[in-house]
């Protein structure tokens, strides 16, 4: 979990009667807590003080709102003032949605904790009239040392409150910033593809992978096999074509799409099918690029359509009967449909 933390100083300045909330739960967040979870949590924050006020349409208001973004929720929080202008925001990103809320509260009941010092001040006008009582007795002196000057006491508890706020929020960003950034989430993931370029005709293959996610960045283990094709028939004989092999791939991650660099290695396979005897397996590799688009499917799961082109720089080449050869092509694409899920 990541906070995007910027301490907004007009959140201190909510008048004590408190600020209206406004809580919504946007796409991919549906399944989120409902506000009265995040007013508890604030309160409990609080000492049990809910800071918020219900119904009116007067004074400030505090509005969040949570939706999904890619694989995390993100809880944004913005503050108005009684004429709707914008006096700031902060952002707050997790990877449930459960601590989302949480976080948000905790952020909340930070920002609105002045809040809760101005509410205590204002029993204290009531008692000035015994500062009154105190300077028309000879005595009082000694019991008004311990409160300080008679002026300046009314003002001291409110003062008093705000060093403790301050400290707060650095220890809160040192404390949720790490995770998120420091350790990846590993990923699975299996699909089928169709290539082309390194038999005679199209093939069909299936691929497995295994790796690490970070926020924009993944890097991968994949292993692909290309069913065999059968070549043209040649002095009445068939040839089969096939492939297996592995691929190291790094990838740069942005929202929803990914562009990627990949190193692959493996071997061709050619062997006799009709009327035709023999089988050869000789190395291949190259050097590409990769592109694409993942959707999230929910918290863990997701569908990935890809597309790559890969130069082939290592061409088998096989000897048919007689003097007739065949060769890998100088490049090859690849297209593949999969699907991964997160851990």
């Amino acid at each position: 979990m990541s906070l995007m933390l910027a301490v907004l100083p007009a959140f201190g300045q909510v008048p004590p009667g408190g600020a209206r909330l406004s809580y919504t739960r946007g796409s991919g967040a549906d399944g989120c807590p409902e506000e009265q979870a995040l007013r508890d949590v604030v309160a409990a924050q609080l000492g049990g003080i809910d800071p918020f006020v219900d119904g009116g349409s007067g004074g400030r208001r505090v509005e969040v709102v949570v939706a999904r973004k890619r694989r995390h929720f993100l809880g944004e929080i913005a503050l108005y003032d009684s004429d709707g202008r914008r006096l700031g925001g902060q952002e707050v990103t997790s990877a449930t949605c459960g601590a989302l809320v949480e976080d948000v509260g905790t952020a909340l009941a930070i920002m609105l904790r002045p809040v809760r010092s101005a509410r205590e001040p204002a029993p204290s006008p009531p008692s000035a009239p015994a500062p009154a009582e105190r300077a028309s007795a000879p005595s009082p002196p000694e019991t008004v040392s311990p409160g300080g000057a008679p002026a300046g006491s009314p003002r001291a508890p409110a003062a008093a409150p705000l060093p403790p706020c301050q400290p707060a929020a650095p220890a809160r960003s040192a404390e949720r910033r790490g995770p998120s950034l420091a350790w990846p989430r590993l990923q699975a993931g299996a699909g089928a593809l169709i290539t082309e370029g390194l038999a005679p005709a199209r093939a069909v293959g299936f691929s497995a992978f295994v790796g690490a996610r970070w926020e924009a960045f993944s890097l991968s283990l994949e292993g692909r096999m290309d069913l065999p094709v059968a070549t043209e028939p040649y002095r009445g004989g068939i040839f089969g074509v096939s492939w297996l092999g592995g691929s190291i791939v790094p990838c740069s991650q942005m929202a929803w799409f990914f562009g990627c660099g990949l190193v692959t290695a493996g071997r061709v396979r050619y062997f006799g099918m009709v009327n035709a005897v023999g089988e050869a397996s000789l190395p291949y590799a190259g050097l590409g690029v990769r592109g694409g688009v993942e959707v999230p499917l929910s918290y863990s799961l997701a569908a990935r359509l890809s597309g790559e082109l890969v130069a082939n720089l290592v061409r088998p080449t096989f000897h048919l009967r007689g003097s007739e050869n065949w060769s890998v092509a100088g490049s090859s694409k690849v297209g593949a449909l999969q699907l991964l899920a997160s851990f």
